[in-house]
């Protein structure tokens, strides 16, 4: 089976190219991916990484509108595309871009023309109802109308899609954990102090002021550590000082992606206090699931996905409670026997649900579901 998948997020090894790996090793399939050149995420230019020894095939695209504005996308490849969806006749054209981003429909109305019997795959994880400005509100409606499936990150998205038109299939496939590289450490220290772990961008809607003002209920013999950078730095170490727990707060700024998962085995507990607004809530919270595959529990907030992605592996307090908030953390800190059950169901729900593994299964059983409809179709 012929699988073409375009995708900004596989440009990066860590984030997107462990499904094209786990997807090449499936003896069906003959995987090919087109990536851009380079993309700018949140002001930042980022280029296409080649994959290390892949199975697949991998095709850098010169694209065009890659430089993101307000989160609206119009990227997409003057050339790439076609040549590929006419030399390839996919059988499936697995989008994972949101539908209403330019590339999507672009491929869409490629595939219509060059290769109509190709099945194609839309991937989402807006989980807001809101109004798109055009042309965004016409590219999603083209999408959602000619696609022949629909896969969202959490069940929220698929419900916004259907409030936007969609009609068919549809499933909740999650993002993915590297449980080789996010485990449990080989001997977890006990610390004297409790250490509770943000690992994130620093702004507003993912309600770090909540957590310092939480975190000031807590005792000495507790320190918190924020991972990550943005606009709410100073102000929260404003905050903190004001709160009289400065030294107990530490700033470490961004971390490589291979140093976050030592960084999480040292913590006791992660939290991710997201705040819903009026156009954002948690789509789902990756770091939660890099944290249970490290065997340490987590605290969320109830916005957005964060509650489907915790399940029974950590606690859940409603946004914007502090109070609860602290509760949570003061009942982890004082039950280690709590922690450690958490933390080892948080490592088997990364293992049977989130690892890449697991994605590739997930999808592989919807590309042959798709194809068998198809085919049936095309005989009728």
């Amino acid at each position: 089976m012929r699988i073409l998948l375009v995708s900004h997020t596989a440009m990066s090894r860590t984030a997107g190219q462990p499904r094209l790996h786990a997807l090449a090793n499936h003896p069906d399939f003959e995987v090919t991916a087109l990536v851009p050149d380079r993309m700018n995420f949140y002001g930042k230019w980022e280029t296409a990484e080649t994959p290390v020894n892949p199975k697949f095939r991998y095709v850098i695209g010169a694209a065009r509108g890659q430089n993101v504005a307000g989160q609206w996308y119009l990227q997409h490849y003057p050339t790439a595309l076609k040549a590929l969806i006419c030399e390839l006749k996919p059988d499936v054209l697995d989008l994972w871009h949101e539908p209403w981003s330019l590339v999507s429909a672009q491929a869409i109305a490629l595939a219509r023309k060059y290769s109509p019997q190709t099945r194609i795959l839309t991937e989402t994880e807006q989980n807001i109802y809101k109004r798109l400005p055009p042309p965004f509100a016409q590219f999603q409606a083209y999408t959602l109308r000619h696609a022949h499936y629909l896969v969202g990150r959490n069940a929220e998205a698929i419900e916004v899609a259907r409030r936007k038109g969609w009609q068919g299939e549809s499933r909740v496939i999650p993002n993915s954990v590297d449980c080789d590289l996010f485990q449990p450490a080989a001997a977890r220290s006990q610390n004297e102090i409790f250490r509770i772990g943000y690992v994130g961008r620093l702004v507003p809607e993912k309600g770090l002021s909540d957590l310092l003002a939480a975190f000031a209920h807590l005792p000495n013999d507790s320190e918190l550590i924020l991972a990550g950078e943005g606009s709410m730095r100073q102000e929260l170490e404003a905050q903190a000082q004001t709160l009289g727990i400065a030294s107990r707060v530490t700033f470490v700024g961004n971390m490589p992606y291979l140093a976050l998962p030592p960084l999480m085995q040292s913590f006791d507990v992660l939290v991710l206090p997201s705040r819903t607004t009026a156009t954002w809530k948690e789509q789902f919270g990756r770091v939660l699931i890099e944290a249970g595959a490290c065997g340490i529990p987590v605290i969320g907030s109830s916005s957005g996905a964060i509650p489907e992605v915790i399940a029974d592996a950590g606690l859940v307090f409603p946004e914007g409670d502090i109070a609860r908030l602290a509760g949570c953390l003061n009942q982890l800190k004082d039950s280690p026997q709590e922690r450690e059950t958490l933390g080892k169901i948080g490592r088997e729900r990364a293992v049977w649900r989130y690892s890449w593994k697991q994605t590739a299964k997930f999808m592989a059983a919807i590309y042959h579901e798709m194809r068998q409809r198809g085919n049936r179709e095309n005989s009728l």
